[in-house]
């Protein structure tokens, strides 16, 4: 009697699930984000987003940040997947990690390189109310740059792939089992010492969907062959990776997943590696799942919503040093430039993409004047990126007590790339009347290997229609010296145009700069345009 394949034994388990009882669903999705996963994190699962629809994502992991040197490491990562048939899912991925190890291999910890770009196809080929069945391909280039394996800028890039074969079958209204199968390949070799070679690996999760807001997923990927990490000597070897974490939806459109992964990689090809060396350490991360399309439900609020007036539109801008917990309106872009005596001067563009989300980025080198520490400015010649967004939790302007978002910025110095910045904030703000609004910022940043937590209270007074007065504080732990902010902002009439002149003793407008203190005083004017390019 012959064995049967695995495709076989996949036939007869779509059969026999076929025919079983499937009870209701819970959730009856309305947008993209509100059906199953399709995949978690670093793990894939057998459903297939909606025809004709994309769900972009972004995010970071990263390890505690008392490990390694600095902050840790950090993998920074950019996602689309894209629908085009209704069992055809097209998808792109790009990743990388740029840190010293976090702990010695061969006795050293240099600087190490892991950088993924690649694109993947994935087909469904069993769709039934109780059963998913699909398979996956994925060719990726991988940028693996370390003394460790005498890789450097001519032999550091190699060509990657995966093939999984994920199954996923509904055990009841809010429960799906995934089984998830998969091969995949990289070089055997970097410069004749081994690498991870062809790694086939199993793996099995679950998610729980309780309602059409809140998925809770958990998995389990075991390699058998090659390997998925090295350890201290170097040597290759295999571990389990797991992963546990939830995704909410804030709005129909956008969701937030938090999770704790052991896995460095999150495309299709590296989700099977653990982070090195030795493949224990946990990373955690978050992710934001964006999906365009304005067919889709914007809200979960009651509608209709009300108008932005010209007092929310001012009230959607931060501060000079503390942020406000408006978002913009989507379809709506700002740019804003601003300079600074102490050769300070930064340049920042925001983009409203959904009622409740908008996305930031940023160049800034703060101002020095000469008083600093080197700890308070590891790098106080070289400017910085950084990158993020906010996700609206509260609105007042529709009914809430308060508005509250959540504000979270990464990024690193821009001519070594050496110091990593993380920068999380919770704004919160209240109108007491029409002209007159008070904020309230809890915030925490990591940089080098300082790490500062600050209290920002502001006041927004409109004095005259468009001309505001504003004042902050921000107390800050370690003994620091308190930050503060004065100045003033005039909106021009109907041109989206607002100046600012202000005065502070923070070396910076952004992130990290609001809450480090100097001697002197920065005088700055700042200039910000808006435009609504896609506005509705």
């Amino acid at each position: 009697m012959k064995k049967a394949g695995f495709a076989g034994i996949l036939q007869k388990a779509a059969i026999a699930a076929s025919m079983a009882v499937v009870p209701p669903l819970a959730v009856l999705a309305e947008t993209p984000l509100e059906a199953p996963l399709t995949r978690f994190a670093n793990f894939e699962t057998g459903n297939i987003l909606p025809k004709d629809t994309w769900a972009i994502q972004a995010g970071s992991h990263q390890t505690d940040l008392n490990t390694g040197v600095g902050t840790g490491s950090q993998l920074y990562y950019g996602a689309a997947d894209w629908a085009l048939g209704h069992n055809l899912q097209l998808g792109f991925t790009t990743q990388v990690i740029e840190d010293p190890l976090i702990k010695p291999v061969l006795g050293t910890s240099p600087p190490t390189r892991f950088l993924t770009t690649g694109g993947s196809l994935k087909y469904r080929f069993v769709d039934r109310p109780n059963l998913q069945v699909s398979a996956q391909a994925s060719v990726e280039s991988l940028r693996f740059r370390t003394s460790l394996f005498g890789t450097g800028v001519a032999n550091a890039d190699n060509v990657i792939g995966s093939l999984h074969l994920p199954v996923s079958l509904r055990l009841g209204p809010q429960l799906q089992f995934h089984l998830t199968p998969g091969v995949s390949v990289f070089p055997e070799t970097l410069n004749g010492i081994p690498f991870f070679g062809t790694v086939a690996h199993l793996g099995v999760g679950a998610t729980w969907q309780p309602n059409n807001r809140l998925q809770a997923f958990a998995a389990v990927n075991a390699p058998f062959t090659g390997g998925n990490t090295f350890d201290a000597t170097r040597a290759i070897i295999r571990v389990p990776v797991y992963t546990v974490g939830a995704r909410y939806a804030f709005t129909p459109k956008v969701t937030l997943e938090g999770y704790v992964t052991n896995g460095v990689g999150i495309s299709p090809a590296t989700g099977i590696l653990a982070f090195y060396p030795d493949g224990d350490t946990p990373m955690y991360g978050l992710r934001v799942t964006y999906t365009p399309g304005a067919r889709l439900r914007d809200t979960y609020r009651p509608t209709p919503l009300a108008e932005t007036s010209a007092r929310a539109m001012q009230l959607q801008r931060d501060g000079f040093t503390v942020g406000s917990a408006g978002v913009l309106d989507p379809g709506y872009l700002r740019f804003a430039a601003s300079g600074g005596s102490h050769d300070n001067y930064a340049v920042a563009g925001a983009l409203g993409l959904d009622r409740d989300l908008q996305i930031e980025g940023i160049i800034e080198d703060f101002s020095n004047d000469g008083t600093l520490a080197w700890a308070d400015d590891p790098t106080p010649n070289s400017a910085r990126w950084m990158a993020g967004g906010r996700i609206r939790v509260l609105d007042q302007n529709n009914g809430d007590a308060f508005s509250l978002s959540g504000r979270v910025l990464g990024g690193r110095d821009i001519e070594t790339l050496d110091v990593g910045v993380l920068y999380v904030a919770v704004p919160a703000s209240y109108s007491v009347s029409d002209r007159v609004t008070l904020h309230a910022e809890p915030k925490f940043t990591a940089f080098g290997s300082i790490e500062i937590v600050g209290l920002g209270l502001g006041l927004n007074v409109e004095l005259v229609d468009g001309l505001q007065a504003l004042a902050e504080v921000t107390p800050v732990s370690g003994g620091r010296d308190l930050v503060w902010a004065v100045g003033a902002r005039y909106d021009l009439p109907g041109a989206g145009l607002s100046v600012d002149l202000s005065a502070t003793n923070a070396i910076g407008r952004y992130g990290m700069g609001t809450m480090v203190a100097q001697d002197e005083p920065r005088f700055a004017l700042s200039i910000t345009k808006e435009f609504g390019i896609f506005a509705r």
